[in-house]
């Protein structure tokens, strides 16, 4: 009797566990949208514009604000063109890193509004080289951008795209 009982509670527990890994969604992760970003994203251009780009780099630094800019970065905000090249000059090489690093990964999902924050310097940190560079991720991921930068019909970024097609078609090296 008392195996009996046992038995029945293991598969009921069983059950209960194995209905909620069923009901786990296995599609691929999808940008979280975050409830005050684009509010975010458009108080920093705010303070870019009204107390210029270096002063607003200093502020994000002192306040340990940074992650603000990223937030903005993964949404996809436009005002992301216009925010990072007024920034990027003024971070630091590790906050330039990760600004850069989560422009890669937000150019899947957001491929226009990356594009058009990037340059056309290839010696700047917001290169369209640089940003759509496979050196250091996934094949998974190059397909994916490769596939997303493919969507953008800007006729205003088609020269960018095509750089990033070019440089994503590439040999990485170490991939």
């Amino acid at each position: 009797m008392h195996f009996a009982r046992t038995s029945t509670l293991l598969g009921l527990i069983g059950c209960a566990v194995g209905a909620a890994f069923l009901s786990l969604n296995t599609s691929p992760l999808q940008p979280v949208p975050y409830g005050n970003t684009e509010s975010s994203a458009q108080h920093l251009v705010q303070m870019v514009a009204v107390d210029g780009p270096r002063q607003a780099a200093e502020t994000l630094n002192r306040d340990h604000k940074w992650n603000e800019v990223r937030l903005a970065i993964t949404a996809g905000q436009p005002e992301t063109a216009r925010l990072l090249p007024a920034l990027m000059p003024l971070a630091g090489p590790a906050t330039t890193r990760s600004l850069q690093q989560a422009m890669r990964h937000t150019l899947i999902t957001h491929p226009t509004a990356m594009l058009a924050a990037t340059t056309e310097d290839t010696t700047a940190p917001l290169s369209t080289t640089t940003i759509c560079s496979p050196n250091g991720m996934s094949t998974l991921w190059r397909s994916h951008a490769q596939l997303a930068v493919s969507s953008v019909h800007d006729s205003q970024l088609a020269v960018r795209a095509k750089r990033c097609l070019d440089t994503l078609g590439s040999k990485a090296s170490g991939s």
